[in-house]
């Protein structure tokens, strides 16, 4: 018994965490409290806790402080009993004999002690494990996160004094309530039959659908419709730096300085950048200007070379483009100075060494480098160019023609001279690949503009309470036939885009790319146009059956004519068989591009089969089976087609 229950040491029967809350202790004594103090003490602890269980009281003598620990050191009482102990043996004997149930009793009451609390837990940890969660997630801004300009520092403390406490951090002005601070002078009163100022909503304000007045206009709006927040100063105005986050509505949120400036802040450089490039540019045209006016003087002076100076007498037709070589080049020595051969042994842009004989030196015109000739870098070519060589006659300046003139320059001279113009002809050429889309846009554009009038035109013939007059029937031929040629041209500029030479696979891809949009408007735009006057042919006023007089007029649409009633005999087998030859044609052509077209889809089948992409073969394969039933329709219209009576009736006639 006694080695299963051993006290001293400070240790503790039970738990002290069903007390009460624990009484603040007192400063602790320098001196052993007497022994009256002390018998004072537990009876007065003894009547205060009477109704306490036993772990409680065993708990509270034990938690006395330094009381307890300097009475332990003078005299041992037993903790449950307060019963005096000489020694220790007689302490753990005492509480052997007396108080051996109290080991069932604590185990008893701190089992329900830990029940009690159990259930506590269990009442009150949802709601604080809800409020743990749902702070700091409120829908608004906080104004507690006050900004560092705003908020008071204490003041440092001084190292004289040693029992100084921190002075608490007065509390900024953004910490109040924005209702406190921001002004309600401009508020909307409430009355009974007030409803949400958004336009869209009018809902009853009230407690169901809130009432709440919007912090910037003053306007009263439910709860739904007032969902945005915005910094306002204490005037009730937008001020998004030292303002305060306020509830507003959609429209004051929006209508914002600064909500709709998309841009951002901007910062013009072009002045400066232009500065910059303004010393490079006027640098180059300066060059350019330079090199100019040398090509521009050497082409003058061999286009209309001076007289030698040896030979005065000698006729100037003697010393033209053809004659003395070494005239010539004096000439062209005296624009620029020419580079001494000895001294380059290399051509400066594809560095080949220079021979006497089967690698010369050139010289260029312009800049007077030496140069290689080689066609195959192309480091110095020979530019023609057309001159005017004017004569003075009789005072007066004419122009004789044009002389021929070649003038060797290198490449960077060339690039120098001639870019700018270059590239502006560039820009005015446009190549055949440019100017074949351009025809298919436009002509797509033509069909897009006719295709609306002419379903117009559809719809005012199939009115079952008007019957078709002979010019809408003639207006809607003449569209549907516009429609028809606008097609046709269509078709033949996509295949041209098509079968354009190129070496480029990209070209050739973007040609291909243009060609399948193409068939694809025509798919779209086509076939519903020719189908539609099919319905017409049984189109009848108010669901009666029409006669056949009355029929021609709506048949007259598919046959490109509108014959007018009373029309003779002759007349009306000639134009039937008019009619059918021109039907017979637009079937054919039409079943030209459906063929066409399936033998497209049928390679995007076998090339969507290459790259293993078979949710693409199914549906492809679904557009061949419509377009090959098509087809056979349209073969089976054709066989259909009878030539015979129409030539027999014309015959007999």
């Amino acid at each position: 018994m006694a080695s299963r229950r051993t006290l001293g040491g400070g240790r503790v029967l039970g738990s002290g965490r069903s007390l009460s809350p624990a009484v603040i202790p007192q400063r602790p004594q320098q001196l052993t409290p007497s022994e009256s103090s002390l018998s004072l003490a537990s009876s007065s602890h003894t009547s205060t806790t009477e109704t306490d269980d036993i772990a409680s009281r065993v708990a509270l003598e034990s938690n006395n402080g330094p009381v307890g620990a300097a009475s332990a050191s003078s005299r041992l009482v037993c903790p449950i009993c307060n019963e005096d102990m000489v020694t220790l043996l007689q302490l753990n004997r005492h509480l052997d004999d007396n108080h051996q149930n109290l080991q069932e009793v604590e185990q008893d009451e701190v089992k329900n002690w830990f029940e009690q609390q159990m259930k506590k837990a269990k009442r009150f940890q949802p709601l604080a494990v809800l409020n743990q969660k749902l702070k700091g997630l409120d829908v608004f801004e906080s104004n507690a996160t006050a900004p560092p300009s705003l908020i008071s520092t204490t003041p440092p403390r001084s190292s004289h004094s040693t029992h100084s406490t921190p002075l608490p951090a007065t509390l900024p002005e953004t910490l109040l309530d924005p209702d406190d601070v921001v002004t309600k002078a401009h508020w909307q009163r409430t009355s009974v039959h007030d409803s949400c100022s958004d336009p869209l909503c009018g809902k009853r304000l009230g407690n169901t659908n809130g009432s709440i007045n919007c912090r910037h206009c003053g306007k009263l709006f439910c709860e739904e419709h007032i969902m945005y927040q915005m910094k306002l100063s204490r005037s009730a105005q937008h001020e998004p730096v030292r303002g305060l986050w306020c509830r507003v509505c959609e429209t004051c949120y929006k209508s914002r300085p600064g909500y709709n400036d998309h841009s951002g802040l901007e910062r013009d450089h072009t002045q400066e950048f232009t500065a910059i490039r303004r010393r490079t540019v006027d640098k180059a045209y300066l060059e350019v200007s330079r090199l100019e006016k040398r090509l521009s003087r050497l082409t003058q002076l061999l286009a209309n070379p001076p007289p030698p100076e040896n030979d005065q007498s000698t006729s100037s037709f003697l010393w033209s483009l053809a004659g003395s070589k070494n005239h010539i080049r004096s000439l062209e020595q005296s624009v620029v100075t020419w580079e001494e051969d000895a001294r380059v042994l290399h051509c400066p842009f594809c560095q080949q060494q220079f021979s006497q004989y089967s690698f010369r030196r050139h010289h260029c015109r312009i800049c007077g480098r030496v140069v290689c000739g080689d066609p195959a870098t192309n480091c110095s070519t020979e530019i023609g160019l057309n001159v005017d060589a004017p004569v003075a006659t009789n005072g007066l300046e004419k122009s004789l023609g044009q002389v021929a003139v070649d003038v060797r320059m290198c490449k960077d001279c060339q690039h120098t001279i001639f870019s700018k113009s270059d590239f502006a002809r560039q820009l005015s050429i446009r190549p055949p690949d440019q100017r074949a889309y351009e025809n298919l846009v436009q002509f797509e554009r033509g069909i897009r503009l006719l295709l609306p009038k002419f379903q117009k035109l559809l719809q005012a013939l199939q009115d079952p309470d008007k019957p078709p007059t002979p010019t809408q029937l003639t207006d809607a031929t003449k569209v549907r036939r516009r429609l028809m040629d606008a097609f046709t041209q269509y078709d033949v500029a996509a295949r041209r885009i098509r079968d354009l030479p190129t070496e480029s696979p990209t070209q050739e891809r973007l040609q291909k790319a243009i060609y399948a949009q193409a068939t694809t408007f025509l798919h779209l735009h086509m076939l519903p146009l020719k189908s539609l006057p099919k319905l017409l042919q049984h189109a009848t006023p108010h669901g009666k059956p029409q006669a056949k007089p009355s029929a021609d007029p709506l048949a007259a649409i598919r046959n490109d004519q509108a014959r007018p009633q009373g029309s003779r005999a002759s007349s009306s087998s000639s134009a039937q068989v008019t009619a059918l030859e021109a039907e017979e044609k637009e079937l054919r052509e039409r079943m030209i591009v459906l063929e066409e077209q399936k033998f497209f889809v049928e390679g995007m089948i076998a090339d969507a089969n290459k790259r293993r992409r078979f949710d693409e073969v199914a549906s492809l394969a679904g557009n061949v089976e419509d377009l090959t039933r098509e087809i056979d329709q349209l073969q089976g219209q054709i066989a259909g087609m009878d030539f015979a009576t129409a030539y027999a009736a014309g015959q007999e006639i």
